[in-house]
């Protein structure tokens, strides 16, 4: 038995939508889950700078950019 073109042509565009769709959902898990990770380092580095302000002018730069990232990325205050 054979199949129609357009039957081949469907199957063809409906598992390639569906290949694309996973693909996009797994991206934005992943990053999501990348990006909570990434803030709770961001944020534990951020505190302990805030706890003890650092002394040379390095370290305040160090600490004004951790801060400021922190607030860029939207990472939360614990």
């Amino acid at each position: 038995m054979r199949r129609p073109t357009w039957y081949l042509v469907l199957a063809i565009l409906l598992s390639s939508g569906l290949t694309g769709a996973v693909a996009i959902v797994w991206g934005r898990v992943d990053r999501a889950e990348s990006d909570r990770k990434f803030c709770d380092l961001i944020s534990a580095q951020d505190d302990a700078w805030s706890e003890t302000t650092p002394t040379t002018i390095t370290g305040r730069r160090v600490a004004e950019a951790m801060r400021k990232l922190r607030q860029d990325l939207d990472c939360p205050a614990q």
